[in-house]
This record gives structure tokens, sequence and C-alpha cells, in this order.
């Protein structure tokens, strides 16, 4: 059966983790209509606040792609310093291949932190271990 935005609605009220997180990705890709950003935000922000590591780790990267490509705030001029800090909480409560690959090409690319190509391998390396 497919989720519609109501029943996924009704499940995170009920304290599913894993419907809020389809609902918020739902609003960033615009699935149920239109693209919602701050909607998504909001959802992610309260995922932040799960007891479960990984759905909170989730929120915490999801946060940060919202400011790292410009989808809240300023469009021209991303918050990467606010995402840097996003992705370093996620990959710190739940070591995930997307966080800390995303941290590693911040530190590849010195984006809101001193460009630092050993830091950078150091973190690839770990986030290709995490996808064993």
């Amino acid at each position: 059966m497919k989720n519609t935005e109501k029943t996924l609605k009704e499940e995170m009220r009920r304290g599913n983790g894993a419907a809020a997180l389809e609902l918020a990705e739902s609003f960033k890709w615009g699935i149920f209509g239109e693209v919602d950003f701050r909607a998504a935000e909001r959802i992610y922000r309260r995922l932040t606040a799960s007891r479960n590591a990984s759905l909170s780790s989730k929120g915490y990267y999801n946060l940060g792609l919202l400011y790292y490509h410009g989808y809240i705030g300023d469009p021209d001029h991303p918050d990467v310093h606010r995402a840097y800090r996003f992705f370093v909480k996620s990959a710190i409560l739940a070591p995930n291949r997307a966080a800390l690959t995303k941290l590693a090409d911040m530190y590849r690319y010195g984006q809101a932190v001193e460009k630092n190509d050993m830091v950078a391998l150091t973190l690839y390396t770990r986030a290709a271990r995490e996808a064993c």
C-alpha cells in the first residue's frame, strides 16, 4: 500500500520515526505537491531529538543538506558553516557513509573548514569502511 501524506502524518504523530523521515523527504522532493523545504526542515529538526541514534543522525544529515545546498536561507550563499556542524553531529551520533563523505568533501575543497587533504582522505577511508 502506498503511503499518503495523511497516513504519514498520522504515523509520525504516533511516534513512527521512519514515517517522519519519509514525510520530510516527500516535502523536500515535492512528492505530494509543492516542494516545501521549511516543512522538511521542521520534521528533520524533530528527528534530531529522537532517542534512536540512527534517526537522529539522519535528521542532522538532512538538515545539513538543506543548508549546504541553500534550500534554507540564501540560495546564492548557502550556509556551509551550519551544514558542516550538522554533518559533524550526524557522523558523531551514528557514523554513516553519507555524512562522512560530505565532511570529507568539505575538507577536500575547503568549504567551512581549512582545506586539508589528509583529513579528507581519512574521512573518505572511514566512509568506505562504513559501507562494509
